[in-house]
């Protein structure tokens, strides 16, 4: 029988597993704790940087006090052995005779194996405990097992009257400290941030992350005419930018060898990702399906939107994005020609607009963050 102790067990491991958000590369976040007669005895999570698995960190903590211990980990553990026995048979070896897993491996080759491998240790398993939780924490990675294409996060600030600008353009500290924290800390745990060039023309921003302890992601511009300046703060590289090259620039065939040549002698790596829906110069453009499937084939698991309503109106007409993060200021500019966070076509009936589920909103200070995920 499932206790609130056992659920408390397992919020805990889902805790320490958000340690290793944007470090866990292909692999899924996951967390474990070792619990002895009620009492936590090891815990551990997984990261690039950590010497083992989190169940494999959680044993190793229990110091050899490990014998008829209960583990509560977020994510079956593995079956193959590596540098390391498999966590199956470590924990078998541990001598832990009850094993609670909150979820599979998304990933389709190994799931369910870890399960069935404890099973035949004969070790009493529980499965699904907090799954929900878990499975949120682990978006990114089951929508890219599922798909082979990067989890893609839409993200706007805004005033409450839903401008991205003043009628002039300037945009500039549309959000408070809170909300610019936190969004630094969302674009530390994606593994590359989309932008179009006309955003990176006007606004120049640097796309960088300034989180504490946290990584940059790569940056993705697209730009149909490979006209990205080369003087742009995109370009500008800091300790936390550990891929090479950070800058990938997405243009269609009508890019000119001479820009090409000239981006990447700048520091970017130049894709032609043409939409082939288009054949006329007049309306060509990125197929930014293209640019999704080839950030999946590098092994990037997500990518965060930050950009103009133009292309975030592309994103959400090619039925492209899975989540919403939009801050919301209690401010109001007004302006019938003030830019909006949506724009290109629009529908004609509100029988028509895109419904969200799993809404969620969270005060940061002054600032509302509204999440949702499209249906």
């Amino acid at each position: 029988m499932i206790s609130a102790q056992d659920s408390f067990f397992m919020k805990k491991a889902i805790e320490l597993a958000k340690q290793g958000k944007g470090r866990t590369g292909l692999f899924p976040l996951s967390g474990a704790v070792l619990v002895k007669d009620n009492e936590i005895i090891g815990e551990g999570f997984f990261s690039q940087g950590s010497s083992g698995h989190a169940e494999y960190n959680a044993i190793k903590a229990g110091k050899g006090n490990t014998e008829g211990a209960i583990l509560y980990v977020v994510i079956e553990p593995c079956f193959l052995k590596g540098k390391n026995n498999s966590c199956a048979d470590e924990i078998k070896k541990a001598g832990i005779k009850k094993v609670f897993v909150s979820m599979e491996d998304p990933n389709v080759s190994i799931k369910g194996k870890g399960i069935k491998e404890i099973f035949d240790n004969k070790i009493e398993v529980h499965f699904g405990l907090e799954a929900k939780l878990s499975q949120k924490l682990n978006e990114h990675f089951i929508k890219y097992y599922s798909s082979k294409t990067p989890f893609v996060n839409m993200v706007s600030c805004m005033t409450l009257d839903g401008k991205i600008s003043t009628v002039i353009g300037d945009r500039d500290w549309i959000i408070w400290d809170e909300s610019r924290n936190f969004l630094h800390e969302l674009r530390s745990s994606y593994d590359t941030i989309i932008s179009g060039v006309n955003t990176i023309i006007r606004d120049d921003p640097q796309l960088s992350s300034k989180a504490i302890g946290g990584r940059a992601p790569v940056k993705v511009i697209i730009d149909t005419y490979a006209k990205t300046p080369l003087n742009s703060k995109v370009f500008i590289k800091s300790k936390r930018d550990d891929l090479k090259p950070n800058v990938i620039i997405a243009v269609s065939a009508h890019a000119t060898d001479e820009r090409i040549k000239a981006l990447t002698s700048a520091g970017a790596e130049v894709i032609v990702c043409s939409d082939e829906k288009y054949d006329d110069e007049k309306y060509s453009k990125v197929d930014i399906k293209k640019v999704l499937a080839y950030l999946g084939k590098k092994g990037f698991t997500s990518s965060i939107i930050e950009s103009g309503g133009t292309l975030n109106a592309s994103f959400i007409e090619e039925e492209l994005v899975d989540k919403l993060t939009f801050f919301i200021t209690p401010k109001i500019v007004g302006g019938r020609e003030a830019l909006s966070p949506i724009e290109g076509e629009g529908i004609s009936l509100m029988s028509q607009a895109i419904d969200l589920k799993d809404t969620n909103y969270t005060k940061l200070g002054d600032d509302l963050m509204f999440e949702g995920y499209i249906k």
